[in-house]
């Protein structure tokens, strides 16, 4: 069952029997090339790891994206960090499955979780870090409403070399404003 949705995903909380394709995601080169995760064989402890974190951390809301017309599993998102007096969270995603990238299926998860950010958990801002040559992802972010605060030089390392990083966030204004459109 879903716990949010639209026409192209559904996202709900994980499950233990997730964790064998989330390992499968994350051991994927073609997968994390952008990201800092993947400079190691994911473990069986970073895997229970992963679950605690998913299932029983206050300061995070992990869900697993489903592709909504086949119910599969292909990735997941998430608010983590998440400091509640200062009401604001760390956005990320991940899309497990290499196929699917550029198919809005993480624009769609974006736009889901970012509305449940706000609307349901009283967020004022949402923040994340992209890697500046993850061209899609930076372009999903901007469609969900993100904006660009800023670039972090050599701030990701991965395949032999640092990245610069860039720094986007949306606050609650900026998402009322879009929603409610001109």
């Amino acid at each position: 069952m879903a716990f949010l949705s639209d026409d192209l995903v559904s996202l709900r909380g994980m499950r233990r029997e997730d964790l064998t394709l989330y390992r499968g995601w994350i051991d994927n080169a073609d997968v994390t090339r952008f990201m800092e995760m993947g400079w190691k064989p994911f473990s069986d402890f970073d895997l229970e790891k992963t679950y605690v974190e998913a299932t029983q951390a206050l300061d995070a809301v992990v869900m697993v994206i489903e592709e909504r017309e086949s119910g599969k599993a292909i990735g997941t998102t998430g608010l983590y960090l998440i400091n509640w007096p200062g009401r604001r969270a760390q956005f990320r995603i991940l899309i497990g499955e290499p196929t699917l990238f550029g198919k809005g299926y993480g624009t769609a998860a974006t736009r889901l979780t970012v509305r449940y950010g706000f609307d349901r958990l009283n967020l004022e801002t949402i923040y994340l870090g992209a890697n500046t040559e993850n061209k899609g992802a930076v372009r999903a972010y901007e469609k969900a409403g993100f904006s660009v605060d800023g670039v972090q030089p050599h701030f990701v390392y991965n395949n032999g070399r640092y990245y610069d990083s860039v720094m986007m966030s949306i606050t609650r204004d900026r998402y009322l404003a879009a929603v409610s459109g001109p």
